[in-house]
């Protein structure tokens, strides 16, 4: 079973929650044809298991650990045909060369970060382009180092690291925004000290701008914690609208006629539908 659609339409954190949620395993490929930062054509592939996320790569040719590996100077020539015999084997390599004591388990959270992380936060940075999830896809166990994380937690961290967010400005939150708590309790999330500050400010009534000034930090660092925040599921923005609603001191006549003027235009059934459609589409 295939799942494919635009990154226009559901976006990457979107994507990465239902695969977590569902906890699907297969292959999730991103393509853009032509990158807009870069003009060159633009490939990632992300290997899950049961939701959460084991590996992910630029190839197909399950050479991508190894060559992050080689990289380093962490195979020496002497070792080199034990890790070819477990390429060609296709067993878990991260965890078979830490069997054969070639690699640490600090070296395999390294490579877990660049591997993974690294290509989360370049994703990001995709601004159109199609996605594909292939559940039946084989995992490429000489790919994986053995460590894992859940879909959504890579959101998560892969936007902790990321550095340019002019990809993501015009979807952060709005500074005259608050913020709502969408659970109960405690998150499972590992929030950092700050995300937390943020997530116990969500109480749909502190605006972003106030809560930047209470935490000591710029309103755009802010807005991008929040955002992941948002992202995750854990809060949601209620945007700043002026209703337009008459003061307690509004005369009340006028109030009244405004109310029951026959001249006010009538909402098109087109709106009533559109409107309908969205209100199912939330529930």
């Amino acid at each position: 079973m295939a799942i494919t659609g635009s990154l226009s339409e559901f976006s990457l954190p979107e994507i990465f929650q239902f695969l977590d949620q569902g906890q699907k395993t297969g292959i999730l490929t991103i393509r853009d044809p032509q990158d807009l930062r870069t003009g060159k054509p633009f490939l990632r592939y992300i290997w899950l298991h049961g939701g959460r996320v084991v590996a992910a790569g630029d190839r197909l040719d399950n050479r991508g650990l190894v060559q992050l590996i080689e990289q380093r100077g962490w195979i020496s020539d002497r070792l080199r045909p034990d890790v070819e015999r477990l390429i060609s084997e296709n067993v878990p390599l991260g965890l078979n060369l830490k069997a054969l004591g070639i690699l640490q388990p600090d070296q395999l959270k390294l490579l877990f970060s660049i591997q993974v992380l690294r290509q989360v936060c370049a994703l990001f940075q995709i601004e159109t382009g199609q996605f594909r999830f292939e559940a039946k896809a084989e995992l490429p166990k000489s790919e994986m180092t053995g460590l894992s994380l859940p879909a959504t937690e890579t959101t998560l961290m892969g936007l902790r690291s990321l550095k340019d967010w002019k990809a993501l400005q015009s979807k952060l939150p709005e500074a005259n925004s608050t913020l709502f708590k969408l659970i109960v309790g405690e998150p499972q999330l590992r929030l950092e000290n700050l995300e937390n500050q943020v997530w116990q400010y969500a109480n749909g009534t502190t605006n972003l701008k106030k809560i930047a000034e209470k935490l000591g930090i710029s309103i755009a660092k802010l807005q991008q914690i929040a955002f992941r925040l948002i992202v995750v599921g854990l809060v949601e923005e209620v945007p700043d609208i002026d209703m337009g609603m008459p003061s307690a001191e509004s005369d009340h006549a006028e109030v009244n006629q405004s109310i029951n003027n026959s001249d006010r235009p009538e909402i098109s059934n087109s709106f009533l539908q559109s409107l309908v459609g969205f209100l199912q589409h939330k529930v």
